[in-house]
């Protein structure tokens, strides 16, 4: 697809962001192709890396020049140390990432084959079951908060606090319970879907039908990313299709994740809701193009010069 040119620079000159949720550690093995059978596989590459939801967007928002702040609970454990010093490495507050302790942090194999499709084996560990309350006062000043169904309790405080003080709110509605997406659903002025996550919250509905239940219930705008498919999206009683670039994948893992945090950061510059889609899947693209999981989130200036190429 051509792609029109992106802001050189955002329309603010700094977006606060809250990225309330899961922070986990990933441990990612490139591998030829998945095993039909089990047994040995030899890996073409290791990386240990950050992942979970809200730590993934927050990397991603701050590459494209937003100031973030990460809410989260970890373990007390090396896993957590790490985050941190990554954290800082990509300029993120990490003050909202609080130790819960005897807790471990939430780990993951991520297994991604030469097609760029993945596979996730997850241990949650117990430090987001065991998480004090969401400390309020750390959402001070944001302009936007994003939250992921990970940390319900926190994501459910977070939500209540931005439409109480008439703040944006996002939720990135990945697969998760039911029950918990029903909780979060109502509250979020965008309920941002994965195609998974819609079924886990409709199951069996038409995706347009279950887009629209969702504004019914109390979101302002629903959405439904498609990976190569692009994206649905609500727009009054309307729904509307916005096609994303055609790449070559070399690593899908954490795409949903760049998609949420660039989201956030454009409808926090005030960019219309064309054009906050289209920079989002943009985003998600060329991190989908260069690999890495969310290591490979561009800058807003990688990002644009990418699509100038490509316009």
């Amino acid at each position: 697809m051509g792609l029109a040119p992106l802001p050189c620079t955002p329309v603010m000159p700094a977006v606060t962001l809250a990225c309330v949720g899961h922070a986990a550690l990933d441990h990612v093995w490139e591998v030829g192709a998945f095993p039909a059978q089990p047994g040995k596989t030899p890996a073409r590459g290791y990386r240990m890396q950050g992942g979970g939801m809200a730590y993934n967007a927050a990397v991603a928002a701050a590459r494209l020049g937003a100031q973030v702040r990460l809410l989260s609970r970890v373990g007390d454990d090396a896993a957590a140390a790490f985050l941190r010093e990554r954290l800082a490495a990509e300029g993120v507050d990490h003050g909202g990432v609080a130790t819960v302790a005897g807790a471990a942090t939430s780990v993951s194999a991520v297994i991604v084959d030469a097609q760029g499709e993945r596979q996730i084996y997850s241990h949650r560990g117990d430090a987001i079951e065991r998480a004090p309350a969401l400390d309020l006062a750390l959402l001070a000043g944001s302009r936007v908060v994003l939250v992921d169904p990970r940390w319900v309790g926190g994501a459910e405080a977070a939500l209540r606090w931005a439409r109480q003080h008439e703040v944006l709110s996002v939720l990135d509605a990945d697969v998760a319970p039911r029950s918990d997406l029903e909780r979060l659903v109502p509250l979020a002025d965008w309920a941002a879907f994965s195609e998974a996550g819609l079924e886990c919250w409709a199951p069996g509905v038409e995706r347009a039908l279950a887009l629209r239940r969702a504004v019914a219930q109390g979101a302002r705008h629903a959405l439904v990313t498609l990976g190569a498919q692009g994206s649905l999206r609500t727009e009054g009683m309307g729904i509307v299709h916005g096609p994303t670039p055609v790449v070559r994948p070399r690593d899908t893992t954490a795409a949903g994740d760049v998609f949420h945090g660039a989201l956030a950061v454009a409808l926090a510059e005030g960019q219309g809701l064309d054009a906050a889609v289209r920079f989002a899947s943009a985003a998600a693209a060329l991190k989908c193009e260069r690999g890495l999981g969310a290591l490979g989130a561009p800058t807003r200036r990688e990002l644009e010069q990418w699509c100038l190429q490509r316009a």
